[in-house]
């Protein structure tokens, strides 16, 4: 079906998905969609494994409440569960549409997507790289595993958002959500790339 569809395009002239564009949809749904579900999968799985830990107190298997029960053991708000999901979700509708190239203006929704999802990100990323930790709070040895982390997040966001936003403007990329090339300048038809 893909491959037909290929054909297709080429012997109608429509310009096709080029690599780079397949790229830059990929590595954006990656980054804005697939990871950050996969987050609010594992501390949901987090939460609900401490959540239904038990422990004996004796022999007789006498249960005592969970652990987890009226404190926050994974450190992560609700509603900051919520937003993140509704985000990753929503960019993986955008994703979609952009994949099949309709409509045309799914182009401009999608490189808007991805400049306010990577503000976002930096913002949520500098923040706590640039905060100094609490003396009140003890000491956190994760600390510094955590400002690795944020600042991969960081560099990688900006470099797919870089070449998402560079590729996306790109004549091919334009031309397939256009859905034809446009005339060469001397007035005949543009070959099909």
């Amino acid at each position: 079906s893909c491959f037909s569809g290929r054909i297709h395009d080429l012997m109608t002239g429509k310009p096709g998905r080029t690599l780079g564009l397949s790229l830059a949809i990929i590595a954006s749904v990656i980054l804005f969609s697939i990871l950050p579900l996969m987050q609010v999968g594992t501390v949901l799985l987090l939460r609900n494994r401490l959540q239904a830990a038990n422990l004996t107190v004796d022999e007789q298997n006498q249960n005592i409440a969970p652990l987890a029960v009226g404190g926050s053991y994974t450190g992560v708000d609700e509603a900051a569960l919520v937003v993140q999901t509704l985000l990753g979700v929503a960019f993986l509708v955008i994703a979609f549409f952009a994949w099949r190239g309709k409509p045309a203006w799914i182009r401009f929704v999608m490189l808007a997507s991805v400049v306010v999802l990577t503000l976002v990100t930096v913002g949520f990323s500098i923040v706590p790289l640039l905060s100094q930790p609490d003396i009140n709070q003890g000491f956190d040895s994760g600390a510094g595993i955590r400002d690795v982390l944020l600042s991969s997040r960081l560099l990688l966001s900006i470099l797919v958002a870089l070449y998402v936003v560079w590729y996306v403007n790109r004549g091919p990329a334009r031309a397939y959500y256009r859905g034809y090339y446009l005339p060469n300048p001397d007035g005949t038809s543009a070959p099909p790339r």
